[in-house]
C-alpha cells in the first residue's frame, strides 16, 4: 500500500554472502510503518512477471479505509453519488456528518444506499452524525459467482418479456424493478472487488484473480451492466403495451433472443474453460442477429402498421440489438483474458550485459 510522502520505487544495490545467497535491504520506513521488526518474517512471492513481491507476514498494524462525507458541503441531489464513490473506492467505514442534522430526504437516500450495495450496514447513528460500515469480505463473494448471478437475473427478466408477449400475465414482470436493482448492486460490488484486486496484493490472492484479469473484467461488468439496463427496458415497454396481439419468438424482433440466449451462454461459460472456437461462434452468431435486427428497424419505417405498435416494435428491437452489440464487446474482452492466460514470458539477455 503506498502511503503519502512514501517514494513509489527505490533503487538498492544487491549484496551477495555466503558466496551463493544475495540480499537486498529494505526502506526503514517501510519497515516501521508495517509495525516489523528484526527478526520478523516477511514473505517473498515470485510473481509470474518476474518480478518478487515482499508482504508483511508478521505485520503487526492493521489498516482500513475511510472516508468522511461533509454534507454542509454536497448538494443533497450529489449525496447518493458521493456514497457509491467511497463504496468503490473499498472504503471499509463511510462517516457522515452534518452540523443542522439530516433531512428526511437525506435519511431516504442513506437507506437506498444500504439497500443498493452489499454487506454495507449502519453501525452508529445520531442527531448530527451516522457511520457506515462494510461487514463484507472481498473474499466471501467470488468475482465469477457474481457476474454468473448477474447474467442469470438478466436471462430471466428477457426470458419473462418473451413469455408475456407469448400471452402469458403481465404479472410475471411485476418484480422487474427488484431484479434490476439487484443487478445494480452485484454491479457496485464487482466493481468495488476489482479496484481492491487492483489496489491490495493479498486481495488478489484471496480471490484467485490477477490484476490484469481484474482490469478486464471491470470492462465485462460494465457491459453486463448495460445490458441489463436494455433488459429492464424490455420489461417496461412490454407491461406498457396496450396492443394484446401475441408476439412469435420465431419471428423478428424476437428470433433473434434464442440467438442471444444459446451465445452468451457460451461466452458466460468461456470464464472457466478454455474453447476459443466457442467465442468465436457466439460472436459470429450475435453478429448475424444485429445485422438481422438493423434491416428489420429498417422494413419498420416504410411499413403499413399502426404507429403505436410500429414504434413498440422498433424500440424492442433496438433494445434487443443493444444487447446483441454489449454481448459482441463481451466476446472481444474475453478473447483479451484467454490470450492474456495462453502467453507466456520469454527471458533473453540485455544487449551489453555479460
Amino acid at each position: 500500500m503506498n502511503h503519502e510522502g512514501a517514494p513509489k520505487s527505490e533503487v538498492r544495490r544487491l549484496q551477495q554472502t555466503g558466496g551463493s545467497t544475495f540480499i537486498v535491504s529494505l526502506p526503514k520506513k517501510w519497515v516501521t510503518e508495517h509495525g516489523l521488526a528484526a527478526k520478523d518474517h516477511v514473505r517473498i512471492e515470485w510473481r509470474p512477471s518476474g518480478t518478487l513481491r515482499v508482504i508483511p507476514e508478521a505485520s503487526s498494524i492493521s489498516r482500513r479505509r475511510e472516508v468522511a462525507i461533509d454534507l454542509d458541503d454536497v448538494p443533497e441531489n450529489m449525496v447518493f453519488d458521493h456514497l457509491v464513490a467511497a463504496y468503490l473506492a473499498g472504503t471499509q467505514v463511510i462517516r457522515i456528518r452534518s452540523n443542522s442534522g439530516f433531512s428526511r430526504t437525506e435519511r431516504k437516500i442513506f437507506r437506498k444506499f444500504v439497500n443498493t450495495s452489499r454487506g454495507v450496514d449502519i453501525s452508529s447513528e445520531s442527531e448530527n452524525s451516522i457511520d457506515m460500515i462494510s461487514l463484507l469480505s472481498p473474499s466471501e463473494m467470488p468475482l465469477y459467482s457474481s457476474l454468473n448471478r448477474m447474467y442469470l437475473l438478466i436471462l430471466s427478466q428477457i426470458r419473462d418479456v418473451v413469455d408475456v408477449l407469448g400471452g402469458s400475465d403481465k404479472e410475471v414482470l411485476e418484480d422487474c424493478h427488484e431484479r434490476e436493482q439487484e443487478v445494480d448492486a452485484i454491479r457496485l460490488l464487482l466493481e468495488r472487488q476489482v479496484g481492491q484486486i487492483l489496489e491490495s496484493a493479498s486481495i488478489e490472492d484471496s480471490l484467485g484473480t490477477s490484476r490484469w484479469e481484474a482490469s478486464e473484467l471491470g470492462k465485462v461488468v460494465r457491459t453486463m451492466e448495460r445490458m441489463g439496463d436494455h433488459s429492464y427496458a424490455l420489461c417496461k415497454l412490454t407491461l406498457e403495451r396496450e396492443d394484446s396481439s401475441q408476439l412469435s419468438i420465431e419471428e423478428t424482433p424476437l428470433d433473434a433472443i434464442p440467438v442471444w440466449q444459446e451465445s452468451i451462454k457460451l461466452l458466460i461459460s468461456n470464464f472457466r474453460k478454455r474453447k476459443v472456437s466457442e467465442i468465436h461462434l457466439a460472436k459470429e452468431r450475435l453478429s448475424s442477429a444485429l445485422v438481422g435486427l438493423e434491416d428489420f428497424e429498417t422494413e419498420l419505417r416504410s411499413s403499413s402498421m399502426e404507429i403505436s405498435e410500429a414504434l413498440f416494435l422498433d424500440r424492442i428491437s433496438e433494445s434487443l440489438r443493444r444487447i446483441c452489440a454489449y454481448s459482441i464487446n463481451m466476446s472481444e474482452i474475453l478473447l483479451n483474458i484467454q490470450s492474456h492466460r495462453d502467453s507466456f514470458e520469454v527471458s533473453s539477455p540485455q544487449l551489453g550485459r555479460i
